[in-house]
């Protein structure tokens, strides 16, 4: 039984790592996909990039009213840089599926973010959704 036991737990922690450059793609153009649609002032489709399960706490449109106090804080997206990038998978229903956080900087016209977004795909189907977003800076304070 011990044996059966290893082999399962070897079975899914190789299934988990398959394709992770794939996984990895597909988790930064979800979260790309919301950081461009937002330097572009494109707040609807950057609303899309985000899983209904975010907007739980929240509405959408208590978010984009939030996207737009961000903007008004620290001005207009200029650019962003991956900074690190964590991925785990979780086999326990509902949320089974891949988790990515990816930490970006985020340059804004007149201040500078961390920001982390957590993305998830399910197993079965589907795309990477955001379902975390955290963001930091010290121009909150200061304007």
């Amino acid at each position: 039984m011990g044996r059966m036991s290893l082999l399962a737990a070897l079975t899914l922690t190789l299934l988990a790592g398959c394709g992770t450059a794939d996984r990895d793609l597909q988790a930064r153009r979800a979260t790309e996909a919301y950081l461009e649609a937002v330097k572009n002032g494109d707040r609807d489709r950057a609303m899309g990039v985000y899983a209904k399960r975010y907007f739980e706490t929240r509405s959408p449109e208590g978010w984009k009213q939030d996207l737009r106090l961000i903007i008004d804080r620290l001005g207009s997206l200029q650019s962003y840089t991956l900074k690190s990038s964590t991925a785990r998978a979780d086999f326990v229903p509902p949320d089974s599926g891949s988790y990515v956080t990816l930490t970006y900087e985020v340059k804004y016209a007149r201040h500078t973010a961390l920001e982390a977004f957590t993305v998830h795909k399910p197993f079965a189907r589907g795309e990477f959704r955001i379902v975390d977003h955290r963001i930091s800076s010290e121009g909150f304070l200061k304007e």
